[in-house]
């Protein structure tokens, strides 16, 4: 056998091999934690603004954004269950059912906070 010959098999066998490989890799991404995958799970996020997002998902997948106006905020949650007016002036929207008070200042959602 000539060394062109050897140098091809040899090539063909690792490139087969790293298919074979990858492909397994890509399979375990499919099966469940019963057949030995885990998923990864991320605890803390990082990066500029991590802790700080414009937005609030409720626990009924409802979406809240700094910014939307008192009907984007009716469209999305309904009539607030109450409403009060704090002592900086921010008009203050509870919902007992969302568990959420959101902030109102100058029409758009300035805050909120879980009660």
């Amino acid at each position: 056998m000539s060394q062109r010959f050897l140098v091809a098999v040899f090539c063909l066998l690792v490139s087969f091999l790293t298919l074979f490989l990858s492909s397994c890799i890509c399979l375990r991404d499919y099966t469940g934690a019963k057949e030995g995958a885990f998923g990864l799970e991320i605890t803390q996020q990082v990066g500029q603004g991590a802790k700080q997002k414009d937005y609030y998902v409720t626990d009924k997948n409802e979406v809240v954004v700094e910014g939307y106006n008192e009907k984007e905020i009716i469209a999305s949650l309904g009539y607030p269950d109450k409403v009060d007016i704090n002592l900086e002036g921010d008009k203050v929207w509870r919902y007992e059912d969302q568990q959420i008070e959101i902030l109102i200042y100058e029409g758009k959602v300035k805050s909120w906070r879980k009660l």
